[in-house]
């Protein structure tokens, strides 16, 4: 757990909203991390390393699996914070299940991908959802959105499960460094959904396909 308890920072942040599909966050980018610096040098640290994930994890689409998969695991072994390490580590998880529904729709092996599960969707990778289910319910809608472009609908079904797991991955000490980090990739969820819009989604989804799947792009093109 954390090393310090946090009292005051914790009081002086609004609390989250029950849903991620708001207008705006509840606190800006730069108020939040003006109220993170009352946070020892540790755990300040920790921090660092969770805003350079976020920045690393918004460029992932122009990178090669290998780059991915040798950033990410460069990546955590310089993390030495449970929480914060099994935070990105779902993060990548998931990531790696979506690259999987992509890459299988268009007729394409497994993707190299990074995380706990890539034998198990080598094994299960014909299964509807990789026999994930259980752990992943949104997989199967989030294959049949895909499948007919729906971007938006498909990332907002990934957000709002992660959202609410999140919520219930809360520390019972809600004071702890762990609560704001809980914090912090709440709000990083309500900031990303906040600066979409629909042209916005569509430009994503379609640069998301063309670098993913190349010639195979156009099998994900919408139907009338």
């Amino acid at each position: 757990m954390g090393r310090r308890t946090y009292y005051d920072l914790i009081a002086s942040l609004p609390g989250l909203p029950i849903r991620f599909d708001v207008e705006r966050p509840p606190i800006s980018g730069l108020r939040l991390m003006e109220r993170l610096q009352i946070l020892d040098a540790d755990d300040a640290a920790v921090v660092e390393q969770w805003t350079n994930f976020v920045g690393w994890d918004r460029q992932v689409l122009e990178r090669t699996d290998d780059d991915v998969a040798q950033s990410y695991h460069r990546l955590i072994g310089e993390i030495s914070n449970a929480t914060l390490l099994e935070l990105i580590q779902h993060r990548m998880d998931t990531r790696t299940i979506i690259a999987a529904i992509r890459r299988r729709r268009a007729g394409m092996p497994p993707p190299t991908g990074v995380g706990q599960w890539v034998d198990k969707i080598r094994r299960d990778f014909q299964h509807p959802q990789f026999q994930l289910q259980t752990l992943y319910p949104w997989i199967g809608r989030f294959d049949q959105l895909m499948g007919e472009g729906q971007a938006l609908e498909a990332q907002r079904i990934v957000f709002e499960f992660n959202y609410r797991e999140l919520e219930e991955l809360a520390p019972n000490d809600m004071f702890s460094f762990e609560a704001i980090l809980i914090y912090l990739v709440r709000w990083e969820i309500i900031d990303r959904w906040t600066s979409l819009d629909e042209a916005a989604g569509k430009t994503r989804f379609e640069t998301m396909i063309r670098e993913t799947l190349g010639e195979y792009a156009h099998l994900f093109e919408p139907t009338e």
